[in-house]
């Protein structure tokens, strides 16, 4: 008797369609991003990841408003890649994930 209702339950559930839940909404600003789930941001947001994680395969960022106008000091960061910006925030306009605050290591 259990075999046929387990059987019966597995028929059900196999006639469902597949459609998951997390592959339907891109993440909202503030949210979870990329990692091992490779989840996008929502129209208008990038996925920020913390410093120094330019080598990481996996690893999981925050999504973000793009930057649209920079007034901050000149203080010099270093994006992955070795590319430098001028400030944070034109790195921030490029959608460039950071290495390290300051001016980069030639």
């Amino acid at each position: 008797m259990r075999a046929i209702l387990v059987l019966a339950l597995l028929a059900c559930l196999s006639a469902m369609p597949f459609s998951p839940s997390y592959a339907a909404n891109e993440a909202k600003e503030g949210e979870t991003c990329d990692g091992i789930a490779v989840i996008k941001c929502d129209k208008g947001l990038w996925c920020e990841h913390p410093a120094g994680q330019c080598q990481v395969i996996d690893g999981a960022g925050t999504c973000v408003k793009n930057t649209e106008v920079c007034d901050e000091p000149v203080i010099p960061v270093c994006a992955c890649g070795g590319k430098e910006f001028p400030a944070d925030c034109e790195r921030k306009k490029a959608k460039q994930q950071l290495d390290y605050a300051s001016a980069c290591k030639k």
